[in-house]
């Protein structure tokens, strides 16, 4: 042992007897780690979304009318992230931050702020596209793959966690395709674990990879516990983009095209037409699925927003030039096709309620209050039958439901729940927001409750 010690002994004082400043001369690390060089390159990218949401307190002064009584509005703050994802300024963020706000305002890194607006909220999968005006490119986060994503890889988050604007956290991914509950009977799945710090406020924020690409939106986390957060993969993120974006979405207009992600095949590069729908302008106009996109009015396209962005500015019956090849497996053909946005009037909302869940709505008259048991009539929608074993029925929808919401959008008529409805597609899961009244041994009870049910067309 006497040898050992005199090593360490002779090392102290080798140590002790070095000029001061020579250690930090000699010893050099790089100190841009991957994290400081994401950071760098997105930071200007993410955004500070904040508003104010009314909340309703009962029996207090200042009072509104609803079918519950009198009660006080209160705005409540509301604080989270988002992202950049084109440069004309669409923007990423969480559906539920989002929910019921009031004038949205986005707010970056160097201090300018914008109003925001909702252009699609997709509650069933917590995700929400917003647009701001400006005439500038903005900075935008770079898509990503999560289906190739590594146990233990780093990840980065970028946020406002408890409003402090622009904070940056690291850690791992933890898992991959976690299911999480949010509340009775809503669920989140295929979700990413990490360990990234991720606090409230970070929510609608971006988990990027070690090359600054967007690999999930931060979501959520387990308040009663430490380092396990979660985030929507971004796969999941480009899937619903065509859904929440299309063209038949947002207007009522038609073009029967889907669009997925950016492939290449051989010397070409172009956006993957996902599915036609039939006898739509497109498939009449010969376009199918697996047809790559190559340009749009002789301006090549990036992404899948940038498809769906060049769209939202084309008016009814405005010629849309697309340039595509297509791999005839014995060779590849190109082609240009001429297309355009047709009018589609609006559907009745009560013949889809029947179509899509097997219930029927009826706006709440004097005849259908009487019928109900209610005082007078009101200006709301009313389930008036469910089919048993229906799609309405096994999710726990009740004759007698007051409608509130659908998909986060209020609904007072019949003509705007037509609206909802004519965004739909098959497979999609709509968010129900339900008031209940009962009675109970001591009086009226009033429950608000939230049902997600599936969309399932029939075939023609």
């Amino acid at each position: 042992m006497r040898p050992i010690i005199l090593r360490i002994s002779t090392l102290v004082a080798v140590i002790v007897a070095c000029p001061r400043g020579v250690a930090s001369q000699t010893l050099h690390f790089d100190r841009q780690t991957p994290v400081v060089a994401v950071y760098a390159e997105t930071n200007g990218a993410v955004v500070n979304i904040s508003g104010q949401r009314p909340v309703a307190r009962r029996r207090w002064p200042q009072w509104d009318w609803d079918l519950r009584g009198p009660s006080f509005r209160q705005q409540v703050p509301v604080l989270g992230s988002g992202f950049v994802l084109h440069e004309a300024g669409f923007l990423v963020t969480n559906a539920h931050v989002i929910e019921g706000i009031e004038h949205i305002k986005a707010v970056f890194s160097d201090g300018r702020e914008y109003r925001a607006r909702v252009v699609s909220a997709e509650a069933g999968m917590d995700l929400a596209v917003l647009a701001i005006e400006t005439e500038e490119s903005l900075p935008f986060v770079e898509l990503g793959r999560s289906s190739d994503l590594m146990i233990g890889e780093t990840v980065i988050a970028i946020g406002n966690p408890y409003g402090y604007a622009n904070t940056v956290t690291s850690g791992v991914v933890s898992a991959v395709g976690r299911d999480l509950r949010v509340h009775e009977g809503f669920w989140l799945r295929g979700l990413i674990q990490t360990d990234a710090s991720i606090n409230p406020g970070n929510s609608g924020g971006p988990l990027l990879n070690v090359n600054g690409q967007l690999i999930g939106i931060n979501t959520a986390i387990r308040a009663e516990a430490e380092n396990i957060g979660f985030a929507i993969p971004v796969d999941t993120l480009v899937e619903n983009l065509s859904q929440m974006l299309m063209p038949e979405k947002l207007r009522r207009v038609r073009l029967g095209l889907t669009m997925g992600r950016m492939k290449t095949d051989r010397q070409f590069r172009g956006l993957a037409v996902d599915t036609v729908s039939k006898d739509s302008p497109a498939d009449q106009k010969g376009l199918r699925a697996g047809d790559l996109i190559l340009e749009m009015d002789g301006q090549p396209l990036h992404s899948v927003i940038d498809f769906y962005v060049k769209m939202m500015t084309k008016g009814v019956d405005e010629p849309i030039r697309l340039k595509y090849v297509r791999n005839r497996g014995n060779g590849q053909q190109t082609g240009t096709v001429e297309l355009t946005l047709r009018p589609r009037p609006l559907p009745d909302g009560r013949l889809l309620a029947q179509k899509y869940f097997q219930m029927d709505i009826s706006p709440l008259t004097t005849a259908v209050a009487r019928r109900f048991d209610f005082e007078n009539a009101y200006p709301i929608l009313i389930v008036t039958a469910v089919a048993p074993t229906g799609p309405a029925d096994r999710t726990g929808i009740r004759s007698g439901d007051l409608i509130l919401q659908v998909n986060s959008a209020t609904v007072r008529d019949v003509t705007e729940f037509s609206r909802e409805m004519e965004k739909l597609s098959d497979g999609d899961q709509v968010q129900f927001k339900i008031l209940r009244i009962t009675m109970g041994l001591f009086g009226q009870i009033d429950r608000q409750l939230h049902f997600s049910v599936p969309v399932h067309i029939p075939p023609q």
